[in-house]
């Protein structure tokens, strides 16, 4: 009996030692709690991807759970500012042989992000980085841009925000 309690106590020792220094959560920067997201700045052709791409940001933050947004830079202990600096549509499939009627599009998004303190203004992090989903061509090239919009910036929020706030 004794030398089973004394196995059992053995292992138990070795197996949370292997859970050394893991925490739920993940990490952030050290002392940055509360974040401020400045407006989205869109230099692409494209119009209003700011838009989403803000929403997206938004929900990503909230999802992640690490900080907690404010609403003014005043009350936030860093900000996020994040340029879009491309927006490319490349047709990747096509309906014929001759390769005049695309069937399918790859849309990618790129952009860049700092995490800057907000009361020194000195950047804590930045990210340069993109978010791409494929669709396919419906009824008209609008409407199947508009639908995969979304997707495309969920990523490119997914990205920002684990590079921003991911501290090896």
């Amino acid at each position: 009996m004794m030398r089973r309690i004394h196995f059992f106590s053995v292992l138990t020792a070795l197996l949370l030692t292997g859970c050394m220094g893991y925490q739920l959560g993940g990490t952030r920067p050290e002392g940055i709690e509360t974040v401020h997201l400045a407006p989205v700045i869109n230099a692409t052709t494209e119009p209003a991807i700011e838009l989403q791409a803000t929403h997206a940001l938004l929900q990503r933050i909230q999802f992640d759970g690490r900080l907690k947004l404010r609403n003014s830079s005043d009350s936030a202990d860093a900000i996020i500012e994040v340029k879009l600096t491309d927006y490319r549509l490349t047709a990747i499939a096509f309906r014929d042989d001759l390769r005049t009627t695309p069937e399918q599009y790859r849309m990618r998004i790129t952009g860049t992000a700092l995490l800057k303190d907000a009361k020194t203004g000195e950047i804590l992090s930045e990210s340069k980085t993109y978010g791409e989903t494929r669709f396919y061509f419906k009824s008209d090239l609008t409407t199947s841009k508009r639908n995969a919009l979304p997707k495309a910036a969920q990523e490119l929020a997914k990205f920002m925000v684990d590079d921003l706030i991911e501290r090896w």
